[in-house]
């Protein structure tokens, strides 16, 4: 695990808030293969360089069929995947903020991505002759041209990565024309806090509406709410005690006395007040 500090103005001139660093962790998955094109010549489409208009510009050529990324890509994607259903979205591009409630069940996940990404690639690998004669094959009028784009193996090995970063991190105290850095990380985190909350909402119109419309309340209404329940644990920010009562109190009520405890929670999950929620994590 590498645990660093950044500034996200670059300048170094940053100052630590320090609410949010107590509740988790930011997280970065970086992930690269080969990217098995090459750049698409004049003579591959039978002109030459000087007939190209100016307004033109060539793009790739495949040198493998595109099949051959999806278990990389979507091996990557799933990994980051579980960094979103396990934290939210950061206001860093490409991170998100992992509770420390989670932070295991995360590392847990990407570790076995990361373990099938490389099973992928020495598979890849090993086969990496067989590919490329396939294709040369399938193409055999464009094999001269495709031919002389395949690097060696040893290079191919080096363009795959798959890399996991986390760390805290000091905000700039000034971030551009667009506003401060806690402007920003204060959105972020009223977002993160509503967004749980219309999630409450949800569920509790759900349980409120099957009983209107004289709907059976069972076992499938309560596991929404079960795993809301775990969310509001671990995730919220703000670790609002009425909030986490009112989940509570649904989660163990007996089918007929859903949908009272459902507005209840409907009530306790408003949005937060900013004011407030910048004293708490902030001032």
């Amino acid at each position: 695990m590498v645990l660093s500090s950044v500034s996200v103005n670059g300048t170094g001139d940053s100052r630590e808030l320090r609410g949010i660093w107590n509740k988790g962790i930011l997280c970065r998955i970086q992930g690269g293969i080969w990217s098995m094109e090459a750049r698409l010549d004049p003579g591959d489409i039978n002109m030459r360089g000087e007939e190209l208009p100016d307004f033109v510009r060539l793009g790739s050529k495949r040198l493998l069929p595109s099949e051959v990324k999806h278990d990389f890509l979507n091996t990557i994607g799933r990994a980051r995947n579980a960094a979103d259903r396990y934290g939210f979205p950061f206001f860093i591009g490409g991170t998100s903020f992992i509770p420390f409630e989670n932070f295991d069940l995360l590392k847990e996940a990407i570790e076995k991505e990361r373990t099938t990404f490389f099973e992928h690639v020495d598979k890849f690998i090993s086969r990496y002759e067989d590919h490329r004669n396939a294709y040369l094959e399938a193409y055999p009028q464009h094999a001269g041209s495709l031919a002389m784009h395949y690097p060696d193996v040893d290079f191919v090995r080096s363009k795959f990565k798959f890399e996991t970063i986390y760390y805290a991190a000091n905000i700039g105290s000034v971030m551009g024309a667009d506003g401060t850095a806690e402007d920003m990380y204060l959105s972020w985190a009223v977002n993160s806090m509503n967004t749980l909350r219309a999630e409450a909402r949800q569920i509790a119109d759900r349980i409120i509406e099957a009983d209107a419309n004289g709907g059976k309340i069972d076992g499938r209404n309560m596991r929404p709410v079960q795993g809301l329940r775990d969310r509001v644990s671990a995730m919220d920010l703000l670790e609002d005690p009425d909030l986490k009562r009112a989940i509570l109190a649904l989660s163990v009520s007996p089918p007929e006395g859903m949908k009272e405890y459902a507005k209840e929670l409907k009530d306790a999950a408003v949005d937060v007040n900013p004011l407030f929620v910048r004293r708490i994590l902030i001032d």
